[in-house]
């Protein structure tokens, strides 16, 4: 019996005896059944035939509607799946002990991670202790593999997100493979790669909604505001852990750069607000930067995928002539030996990932498909050294004070004279 199956088989097991704990065997006492619990049984029912068949094309489509992968139960099959970890991999075990060359900041972020852990009793801190220990080894793990990678502050709240849902040995291998397909823009030497990712989201702004770009434009407002959504998939920014599941069902499943089509979303379902505030470059950036509260993430995931299929991310590129590097993680994606699953066949891959070519393309240069095609080209090496200097410090604060700091930032003097030498001003 196959491993999925005997997970099938124990799944179907937990729901029968649920049932029947439950009272479920009599009639007299059985509740009618709603209209959405039968939508949920039904999804559930989909869920499960997908993961055992090894249909990933089928968890695409559901993790776009409805409820998504709908409990952590279902996430902790989903999710390896779509990341090819369910495969186990022999891998020589790695001494984390051996410090990396951003131990030290790794340490300090997991030191203040797991906060929402009471600490009351000595086995609340205990737990809460051992929780941290696990989020060490799963960063460690993967910088001590792949040395070539950087730690960036926002990467232990993803790990943090799969620990919660997979448990330690699995968000092991799901960390590895986030951090070299998904993540992997973030985890070099410097933030340009992932600035000129955003730098994307003013052109799917300009397509679909040219009125907000036009007054984001007026009010100076570049478009990094919502980098802490992008480098953490909204971890950061969400305090509802629900919300922030269902989000990493929909990212985990498409293109690097579905988190900027999200964070596009975003800005034009909050366009009525938007518009109505003051076109002031301190006024515009703080409403912008904090990710709203009631926020129907049901919504936002529809028109994400509705733009990410009516711009795809090389036909948006193309569109736009603002190239990313070719050897970035989103460019990559679906290249061949680069790539989760063959994109003519969805079927489960029976070998485990092999990341030795994308390991050898971390030591090569960035490559541009045209010169100078990047939308960060016409900016002064200065500001996005000062930008770049600043971020460990913005990712460092809360979601809401980080709008604060890079207020101060984006307010300084070189800012000001990037936007003069750009033509934003």
């Amino acid at each position: 019996m196959t491993r999925a199956r005997r997970l099938h088989a124990g799944f179907l097991s937990s729901r029968s005896s649920s049932h029947s704990s439950s009272g479920g065997g009599s009639l007299r006492n059985r509740r009618p059944k709603t209209k959405d619990f039968l939508a949920k049984e039904k999804r559930i029912r989909r869920l499960d035939e997908a993961i055992v068949t090894g249909n990933i094309e089928e968890l695409r489509k559901l993790s776009v509607t409805g409820p998504g992968f709908v409990t952590d139960g279902i996430r902790r099959r989903a999710w390896p799946l779509l990341l090819r970890t369910h495969i186990p991999r022999r891998q020589p075990n790695v001494d984390i002990s051996v410090p990396h060359k951003d131990d030290d900041q790794v340490r300090l972020d997991v030191i203040r991670s797991f906060t929402h852990l009471s600490s009351e009793t000595k086995s609340q801190q205990i737990y809460k202790k051992q929780k941290q220990d696990e989020l060490l080894h799963v960063i460690l793990d993967v910088l001590q593999r792949h040395p070539k990678l950087s730690y960036y502050q926002g990467f232990h709240d993803v790990c943090t997100c799969l620990i919660v849902v997979l448990g330690k040995e699995a968000a092991t291998f799901a960390a590895e493979t986030l951090a070299m397909f998904f993540f992997r823009d973030c985890m070099l030497d410097n933030l340009e790669p992932v600035l000129e990712q955003l730098s994307l989201m003013t052109a799917l702004l300009k397509l679909e909604d040219p009125e907000v770009q036009e007054f984001l434009d007026r009010s100076e407002t570049l478009p990094f505001f919502p980098l802490s959504w992008v480098i953490t998939w909204c971890a950061h920014d969400l305090q509802d852990f629900d919300k922030i599941a269902r989000l990493y069902d929909f990212l985990l499943s498409f293109n690097p750069l579905m988190s900027v089509y999200m964070a596009a979303a975003v800005v034009m379902s909050r366009r009525e607000e938007l518009l109505e505030v003051e076109c002031d470059n301190a006024m515009v950036h703080t409403f912008l930067t904090k990710f709203p509260k009631n926020v129907d993430l049901e919504l936002i995931i529809s028109h994400a995928h509705q733009l990410y299929t009516t711009y795809p991310p090389e036909a948006l590129q193309k569109r736009s002539e603002n190239w990313l590097d070719d050897n970035s993680c989103v460019n990559t994606f679906s290249r061949p030996g680069m790539h989760l699953y063959d994109n003519a066949d969805e079927k489960i891959a029976s070998t485990p990932i092999d990341f030795t070519l994308i390991d050898e393309l971390l030591s090569k240069p960035r490559i541009k498909k045209e010169k100078d095609a990047s939308a960060l080209s016409k900016y002064p090496k200065n500001s996005l050294q000062l930008y770049r200097r600043n971020m460990p410090t913005m990712l460092a604060f809360s979601a809401a004070s980080m709008g604060t700091a890079a207020l101060l930032l984006l307010n300084s003097a070189m800012f000001r004279e990037w936007l003069v030498n750009s033509g934003l001003r």
